[in-house]
C-alpha cells in the first residue's frame, strides 16, 4: 500500500504540473483524486504497520518520513480549499515525492526500544508535525519568489495567472510557519533531553530551529514581510533536509 501510494503521488505530481501549465478542470480533478487515493493508500499503510509491529510507525527514518510526508499532503489537501490556491499541488508534491524517495532508499525499518518511551514518540510526533508544516512554508515561500518577479516584469509571464496574490501567499507561508515551529521547539527539546548529550544532529536541528526562530521575531518586531522571509523560509527547510540527511547516516538513535 506504501508503495502503490507512492507511485499515486508521482502520478499526481504529474497531473499537478501539467494544471500548472494547462489550467484544465479536468486535469485539477484528476490530481485532487489521485492525491486523495494516495493518501488513503498511505493511512491504510501507516495503519497496518502499526497494527503489525505493535508499536508507531515512527522506528526507521523510512517510517518517519512517511508519516512527515503523510501530515504534508494532508495539510496541502487543507490549505489548497482554505487559501483556494489550485496550483499549490504543483509546488508542494514534488517535495513530496522526493522525500518518499529517499526515505524509500534509506533502507529497511528497524525496531527502536525507546520508542517504548512515551515521551520519545512525542518527540518524533512533533517534530514529524513540524516537517510536515515547514515542507507547506517551503513551497509557498518558491510560490512567492516566482509571482513577486512575474510583478516586476515588464510583460508578466505565464505563471503570473496562475499564482494567487502575493498577499494571499505571505498568508500562508506565516500561517505555516507559526504552525510548525511550536513543533519543531518541542520536539526538539525532548529529542536534546532525552539524548543527554551532544549529537550532531542536535547541531543541525538548531541550525534550522535558529533560522525560523528569527524569521518569526523578524516578522515580529521588525515587519519582515514577502521576499524576506521567503528566502530565510527556503535556507530554514534546506537546514531541515541536511537534518533529515544527518539522521541516516549518522550513527545514533535516528540513524536508519
Amino acid at each position: 500500500m506504501l508503495n502503490l501510494a507512492l507511485i499515486a503521488y508521482v502520478v499526481a505530481t504529474g497531473l499537478a504540473l501539467a494544471y500548472l501549465v494547462q489550467r484544465e478542470e479536468v486535469t485539477y480533478r484528476l490530481t485532487t483524486a489521485v492525491t486523495l487515493a494516495g493518501w488513503a493508500l498511505q493511512t491504510a499503510g501507516l495503519i497496518a504497520r502499526t497494527v503489525e509491529g505493535g508499536r508507531g510507525p515512527f522506528a526507521s527514518f523510512p517510517e518517519a518520513v512517511s508519516v512527515a510526508v503523510w501530515a504534508a499532503v494532508l495539510l496541502e489537501l487543507w490549505a489548497e480549499r482554505q487559501y483556494r490556491i489550485r496550483v499549490l499541488g504543483a509546488f508542494v508534491l514534488p517535495v513530496v515525492v522526493v522525500l518518499s524517495v529517499s526515505g524509500t532508499m534509506a533502507g529497511p525499518a528497524l525496531q527502536s526500544t525507546a520508542l517504548h518511551n512515551v515521551w520519545i514518540t512525542v518527540h518524533v510526533v512533533l517534530a514529524l508535525l513540524g516537517i510536515a508544516a515547514f515542507v507547506l512554508n517551503f513551497a509557498g515561500s518558491i510560490m512567492y519568489l516566482l509571482q513577486e518577479r512575474q510583478l516586476k516584469a515588464r510583460r508578466p509571464g505565464t505563471f503570473y495567472y496562475r499564482l494567487p496574490s502575493l498577499e494571499t501567499l505571505d498568508r500562508l507561508t506565516f500561517r505555516a510557519l507559526t504552525l510548525g515551529f511550536p513543533f519543531l521547539t518541542v520536539g526538539l527539546m525532548l529529542g536534546a533531553l532525552w539524548t543527554g548529550r551532544f549529537h550532531p544532529l542536535i547541531a543541525f536541528s538548531t541550525v534550522a530551529w535558529v533560522i525560523y526562530a528569527f524569521t518569526l521575531a523578524s516578522r515580529a518586531v521588525a515587519g519582515w514581510r514577502g521576499r524576506r522571509a521567503a528566502y530565510c523560509a527556503i535556507l530554514g527547510f534546506a537546514a531541515l533536509v541536511l537534518t533529515l540527511g544527518a539522521g541516516v547516516l549518522l550513527p545514533g538513535p535516528h540513524g536508519s
